[in-house]
């Protein structure tokens, strides 16, 4: 837990990821989205000040780190949910899921599970803007993670039209300064 609160900490105010830019650049009427995994709120806090109302679930209490980074009048866009993926969650309706850098820490044995409730919360039209980690990730060896190959994240995606769709390997540092070999699916996806 220690660790994930100096991660939320190096991250609150990191840069927000390309595809909920590109995501922001469509010019989509904003409506309901559920942030799953939001950490510190970094893609939370940009979506609601871009017009999205956002129900913010992670497994830790990172809601007092949110509501900082927002007015008064934004807070009120704000829902915090204190939820891990592996714990009966339960998923509302909403025309965009987000779910940058927390899937992959989904036990394996229950993303399935998870993955239909995601696709079953998206609404007709609506959007999924995520990434997935993959095979060849440093941390593929971790049991208590899922990891994917490029086919796999296709396929998570047949009920849907893949508006953007990139895979980047590189080697850079995580937010705690831990060297690592990075293997990431970025997808952009609208719900047929």
């Amino acid at each position: 837990m220690e660790n994930a609160f100096k991660y939320y900490e190096k991250t609150k105010n990191s840069n927000v990821p390309k595809n909920i830019r590109m995501f922001i650049d469509m010019k989509i009427e904003p409506g309901i989205c559920i942030d799953l995994g939001c950490g510190a709120g970094r893609d939370t806090v940009f979506l609601i000040k871009n017009g999205w109302k956002v129900t913010a679930i992670d497994k830790e209490n990172t809601e007092e780190i949110i509501r900082a980074s927002l007015n008064r009048e934004e807070q009120d866009s704000l829902n915090f949910v204190k939820q891990d993926f592996e714990n009966n969650i339960t998923l509302q309706s909403c025309n965009l899921l987000v779910a940058n850098a927390s899937l992959s820490f989904c036990h394996k044995k229950y993303f399935n599970e998870l993955w239909k409730k995601i696709v079953n919360s998206i609404i007709k039209d609506g959007y999924f803007v995520g990434n997935f980690f993959g095979i060849n990730d440093t941390w593929a060896k971790r049991d208590n993670m899922v990891f994917f190959t490029k086919n796999e994240v296709l396929n998570l995606f047949n009920s849907f039209e893949i508006i953007n769709f990139k895979e980047v390997e590189k080697d850079a540092k995580t937010a705690l300064g831990v060297e690592k070999h990075w293997h990431v699916f970025y997808v952009i996806a609208k719900k047929k």
